[in-house]
Formats: C-alpha cells, structure tokens, sequence
C-alpha cells in the first residue's frame, strides 16, 4: 500500500511512468532473479532517510499493484505520452517538499545499489555542493541528487530547454562529480538484449567505504 508523508530530509524519486515501447512489454515489471526491476530499485535504494516517490503513467495500475506493501508514494503523470521525462520530474518534485535534497533516477536501473545512494547522500553533506552527480570513468549517472534550493528550477524544467541538462548547464560551477567505481550507475535496460549484454563493472570496490 502507498502511505503519506509530511516531511522528510530527502525525497528519491523514481521515473516510472514510460511506455517502454522498445523493450516490448512493461519492463519495469520484468522480472530478474525473481523481482521485477521496478521492486529492484526501490528495495535496494529507498534509505530510511528517504521518502520515495513513484511517477507512474503507463500502466500505472500495474505498477502500483506490484508495489502495493511499499512504502511509497505515487505521483500520476497524465502526460507522460507526450510530456517526456521533464513532465514525469515535474511531477514528483511537486508531490514532496524536502528539507535537504532530491534524488531523482530513471525506474529502469535494475543494478544500483544501496551503498551507492548512501554514498551519494555521504559525499553530499560532507560537501554541500547543489548537485552531486556519480561517475564512472568519467561519465555522469543516476541517481543525481539535486539540493532542495533548486525546487523551483525543477518544477519548472522541460524538453524544450533540455530537460535536466538545462538545470546542470546553468549550475556547472556547482556540480561535484565524484567516480564512484561501478557501472551499475550507467545502467538502463531498453531493449531485452541489455539484460545479456550490460552487466555491472565494480572497479573499485571498496568504493563503498571510501
């Protein structure tokens, strides 16, 4: 079941109201060792910290029931046919107002893990930076968390100015970019094929600790 909240230190919301047309069936209910990818990311990312949010469009129904004993709260995209991801981050920035921060992440990465969104609120406080973005190799992925001073950007993004890339734009100076030693940041599944050949990489393991 969804339950409400009030208040919070920190808001991780995931997008999960696409249509998954490439994949063939909805794919964040396909299911990988037996969970489906949706169920995945919440379980191994929603810290006690947190207050998770769930956009959902297509088949929100579905995605609901799978997640009906989590401790989740729903956002319904209406416009997730046409509105593109900014609409979906729209959504679920005006459902929770924060405190501290938003972690926002695409519902299709099936590999994060729990240290990971740990170590992203870690390198954050220590840091204070407005954006923190974890890398590996260089190249930026999810979640990225975004400090609640920038609400009012995010209720406000779309695709016509880029999405969230027009928000990282404008804060360049303000984004820490840390590698963090995985892949499994970088990991979206679109096709049935990614699940045979995107496997996670852990460089660095004891990444976790450091």
């Amino acid at each position: 079941m969804a339950f409400k909240f009030t208040k919070s230190e920190y808001a991780f919301i995931i997008l999960a109201a696409g249509e998954s047309t490439r994949f063939g069936e909805n794919k964040l209910l396909y299911k990988i060792d037996g969970k489906s990818i949706i169920k995945r990311v919440i379980d191994e990312c929603s810290l006690e910290k947190f207050v998770t949010v769930v956009v959902v469009g297509h088949e929100r129904e579905m995605i609901e029931d799978e997640l009906r004993d989590e401790n989740v709260i729903f956002a319904i995209n209406p416009d997730y046919k046409t509105g593109g991801m900014s609409s979906s981050i729209k959504i679920g920035v005006s459902s929770i107002n924060p405190s501290r921060a938003y972690l926002i992440t695409p519902g299709d990465m099936p590999y994060l893990q729990r240290w990971i969104c740990e170590k992203i609120i870690d390198v954050y406080q220590r840091s204070k930076a407005k954006i923190i973005i974890p890398s590996f190799e260089g190249k930026g992925g999810h979640p990225i968390l975004f400090d609640s001073s920038l609400r009012e950007e995010l209720l406000a993004v779309n695709e016509e100015t880029k999405g969230l890339k027009g928000i990282l734009n404008k804060h360049a100076n303000e984004i820490l970019k840390f590698e963090i030693g995985t892949s499994r940041i970088l990991i979206d599944i679109d096709f049935k094929d990614d699940l045979k050949t995107r496997k996670p990489v852990d460089k660095v393991l004891d990444s976790k600790t450091s």
